[in-house]
């Protein structure tokens, strides 16, 4: 990877992480801990004992329309 490309990379690819979901949103932390954790549709990445989502997925992920129930 040159260092245009890591350069690129590093500005385009902005890394979430719980308390800036929580500030983002305003959810409680039992909300966000148990999204990241539980939901199979949120695009969370856990790399150790940390989970990260990445902005644009998440964006995404926001734009959809999620109900409660059971279908």
């Amino acid at each position: 990877m040159t260092k245009e490309q890591k350069q690129i990379a590093t500005t385009e690819l902005i890394m979430l992480d719980m308390n800036d979901v929580m500030d983002i949103t305003g959810w409680c932390e039992n909300v966000v801990r148990h999204t990241f954790a539980y939901d199979e549709n949120f695009p969370a990445i856990k790399k150790g004992k940390k989970y990260q989502v990445e902005l644009g997925a998440f964006k995404e992920y926001l734009s959809k329309r999620r109900t409660n129930k059971q279908e």
